[in-house]
């Protein structure tokens, strides 16, 4: 299922950061392919999507989805399903929220 992407200001913040360093420029490629596979199915297995179970509560679950692998460094997407919105003709519209695009540390 195609799911639209929502940016938290956060997550808008850190890929203007990724996009404005020229030293990134493989790491926002390989971002831009996460969030396509994201987009098209969370359960990508390059993704290695899995629950984040200390930023999960009741109300959500957070999801961390490789951007990179056996990388120093490497980058993950925190994400969560939801809120879906309503589009033309009142169809739903299936929503990802990114919360964030960091470096795994």
């Amino acid at each position: 299922m195609h799911r639209a992407l929502r940016f938290t200001t956060e997550a808008k913040s850190q890929l203007a950061q990724i996009e404005q360093d020229p030293s990134l420029k493989g790491v926002l490629k390989q971002v831009h392919k996460a969030l396509g596979y994201l987009q098209a199915n969370t359960e990508h297995p390059s993704l290695n999507t899995h629950e984040f179970l200390s930023l999960s509560t009741k109300e959500f679950k957070v999801f961390e989805a490789y951007v990179q692998n056996n990388t120093p460094g490497a980058y993950r997407i925190f994400w969560r399903y939801g809120p879906d919105e309503t589009g033309a003709k009142k169809k739903r519209i299936p929503v990802i929220t990114v919360f964030a695009i960091v470096e795994h540390s």
